[in-house]
């Protein structure tokens, strides 16, 4: 792919960003709405009872997205604003315009400006409850450690860019909520898990890969050793329950109920390399590379498109989703370094992204269902941002 369709993508999107602005719907709303959280609910303790609504549920968002505009407005989510925040931070460090670093700076001040109060450090949750489980419910606003450490990183990036103390004293405050306000579960064999949340005991495998890369990530920029502690112990956890074959379940539990999908298995492989970064421990980059092995074989189909499940759960009704393109381009980019083959990855997946998937307005399908029908209600949080931040890392090294 040449460098020249990568920069005319990534200004299609900025284009169509300008128009559109960082709010959007979300493929949540309707699951987020009162109805959706009963559909769940009831699912999850009587599948046949919930079936019915269950459906509904999956229709809407796989088949007519256009309809959960009924269930809410227009919003915005860290997780969209941070990567949106890094992706015009890498179009500054490459171009020097100031104009994409006030629009960086912009989104970090609007994301500090709602982050949830009441914790040990600054940290964020989604601005919708939902229903994770039979009997777990998220309010909104419930800080969790899977998508905190997104501001975390806008905000180191534009320290290392500008110097800023201010941003130095706010991505200190998040390790320090992630270093003392997650739960704690003792495990077999002196492993222990950290939580997904303050107000969960969760044992999943992402969420402690999150927590051990802004622990090292603090230890790195403080040498104080408080942080490295407690990422040793996330690390010890995650390597403990990586699969023979080099996988990671989503929860370290039984194999029954449980699942391993692709842009999961990039969470704990790009984290993960961010401890490796830090700490040089060939124990960390042999896992990452056997990880990275098990993705490569079992995570694409023949035709060298990303497959959503190795292992499935439920029914998703998703062939491709562009979540798993861009995560696997800043995977590819990221591991460039270590792992022949990595960064050439990461240039097929752009070249068949930009070449089949962005739209003539400039923003990318959100999927393709398993019937071959495009999702093309853009949502900023999943996945136009995550795109836009890939293919502007992937430019910086082609």
């Amino acid at each position: 792919m040449k460098k020249e369709k990568l920069e005319n993508s990534i200004n299609q999107f900025i284009l169509w960003y300008k128009k559109n602005g960082e709010n959007s719907f979300d493929r949540m709303d309707y699951w987020s709405s009162p109805l959706g959280i009963l559909a769940k609910k009831t699912f999850y303790k009587n599948k046949i009872v919930g079936a019915p609504l269950a459906i509904i549920g999956l229709l809407l968002e796989n088949f007519f997205p256009t309809i959960q505009k009924l269930f809410s407005k227009p919003h915005s989510e860290v997780i969209g604003d941070s990567h949106l925040a890094l992706s015009f931070l890498n179009l500054y460090e490459d171009s020097n315009d100031i104009e994409n670093l006030q629009e960086a700076e912009r989104l970090i001040q609007k994301i500090c400006s709602y982050s949830t109060k009441g914790f040990s450090g600054m940290c964020w949750g989604y601005t919708f409850g939902w229903q994770q489980s039979r009997d777990k419910f998220w309010p909104k606003s419930t800080p969790m450690i899977t998508i905190t450490p997104y501001a975390f990183w806008a905000l180191k990036k534009h320290y290392e860019l500008t110097n800023s103390e201010i941003s130095k004293k706010r991505l200190l405050s998040i390790a320090n909520f992630t270093l003392l306000d997650l739960n704690v579960t003792n495990l077999e064999d002196d492993i222990q898990s950290l939580s997904y949340s303050p107000i969960s005991y969760d044992i999943v495998i992402n969420a402690n890969t999150y927590s051990a890369a802004v622990l090292y990530q603090a230890y790195e920029l403080t040498n104080e050793i408080k942080y490295k502690n407690k990422a040793d112990i996330a690390i010890k956890f995650i390597l403990s329950f990586q699969g023979e074959m080099g996988e990671w379940y989503y929860e370290a539990k039984s194999k029954q109920d449980n699942f391993i999908d692709n842009f999961h298995t990039c969470f704990v492989l790009r984290n993960l390399f961010y401890c490796y970064q830090v700490t040089n421990d060939t124990t960390i980059l042999n896992a990452i590379i056997k990880g990275y092995n098990y993705y490569r074989l079992n995570l694409f189909y023949s035709n060298g498109r990303p497959k959503h499940f190795a292992v499935s759960k439920y029914i998703k009704l998703r062939k491709y989703e562009m979540y798993d393109y861009a995560e696997g381009i800043k995977l590819g980019v990221l591991l460039d370094s270590e792992i022949p083959g990595a960064k050439q990855k990461a240039i097929d997946l752009a070249d068949d992204l930009i070449s089949n998937f962005q739209q003539g307005g400039g923003y990318f399908v959100t999927r393709v269902t398993s019937f071959n029908t495009y999702h093309r209600v853009p949502y900023m949080r999943w996945p136009q941002s995550q795109l836009f931040y890939a293919l502007t890392l992937l430019n910086q090294k082609i």
